[in-house]
């Protein structure tokens, strides 16, 4: 979770901008921080967006617990569990039947500086049963998955486990995206969110 507070200086600077009571200022300052909050969750959507190769809705994860006059203080909550590493880049995304067909290596990245990586449960091992694949369950879900060394599926023990591959969870990618392109700038966006409010009442 993100929070916006403010201090009562920024309350008395209104005060004094306005010629108006404290009651009144308090409404400014709420308009000020709930405006400031908003333009930071879009600015971590779209960071976010530009960072990875992420195919899914990443603003659904989100939500504003706005400040009231009572409580000056904004909250952006951002939730969510593990992605799926195939609702990310994966090249091919093609489910093969049984490998017919299938290409030596299938790839995947999550960060659109990266590169397209080779996936493997025991990477130069040699066995092809190890590589990552695009796997159908009877759902007709499709996922990236490999198969588990050691570990034998229950519904045919003579095969080896397939477990779906996951990466980072969208309030990580948020979180990382928030502190190296947002957290600095916070506070001059706020100061300017409040300069806009008291311009807005001054007029």
């Amino acid at each position: 979770m993100i929070h916006f507070q403010v201090e009562m200086q920024d309350l008395t600077k209104i005060e004094a901008a306005l010629g108006m009571t404290r009651d009144k200022s308090k409404i400014v300052l709420r308009s000020a921080i709930n405006n400031a909050a908003k333009q930071i969750e879009k600015n971590m959507v779209k960071e976010t967006k530009g960072r990875y190769v992420f195919k899914r809705d990443i603003k659904s994860a989100n939500s504003i617990k706005k400040a009231t006059t009572r409580n000056m203080q904004a909250i952006i909550t951002v939730r969510g569990t593990a992605n799926e590493l195939y609702d990310f880049q994966v090249r091919p995304q093609t489910y093969y039947p049984g490998s017919k067909g299938a290409p030596s290596w299938i790839k995947a990245r999550g960060k659109k500086s990266g590169k397209l990586q080779r996936i493997a449960a025991r990477m130069g091992s040699g066995g092809d049963q190890y590589k990552g694949f695009v796997v159908k369950y009877h759902s007709g879900h499709l996922a990236f998955a490999e198969r588990v060394p050691g570990k034998k599926m229950r519904s045919d023990p003579k095969k080896e486990a397939i477990e779906t591959l996951y990466s980072l969870a969208t309030p990580k990618m948020e979180e990382v995206v928030y502190m190296d392109e947002i957290h600095e700038g916070v506070m001059d966006l706020l100061e300017k969110s409040i300069e806009t409010q008291i311009y807005r009442y001054m007029r």
